[in-house]
């Protein structure tokens, strides 16, 4: 019985570690979330190893500042694979891009899995 529960917290223990490295920007291989609010699109970037873009409507910035932001969002949406389109816009909402008109998220872990979220205000 012993050997029993220690077997099985040592495989919990890899999977836990499996599942938290999944949901980080450092060991995703592409992150792309773009948000349309009041006819504006938002976007950010992150492509492995190290490019890191932000769009604000006709604004493109690049670099340290991109790369904090992209963080940043990643951070706050929590992403992961199991989440839902609809608890990401209310994140979005909560990150200061309300009223969402349409959202889009797309994903790819370490392991080369490509998720994609797309979530529509006419569509509801």
């Amino acid at each position: 019985m012993k050997k029993f529960v220690v077997i099985t917290f040592a495989i919990y223990l890899c999977l836990f570690t499996i599942r938290a490295e999944a949901s980080t920007l450092e060991n995703s291989f592409s992150f792309k979330c773009m948000v349309v609010t009041n006819g504006v699109e938002h976007e950010w970037e992150f492509s492995s190893p190290n490019e890191f873009e932000v769009e604000n409507g006709t604004v493109v910035e690049k670099g340290d500042r991109a790369r904090d932001e992209v963080e940043a969002l990643f951070q706050h949406l929590e992403v992961t694979e199991i989440a839902s389109v609809e608890e990401l816009v209310k994140k979005m909402d909560s990150f200061g891009y309300k009223n969402a008109e349409r959202f889009e998220l797309k994903w790819m872990d370490a392991s080369g899995r490509l998720y994609t979220w797309v979530w529509n205000q006419n569509d509801r």
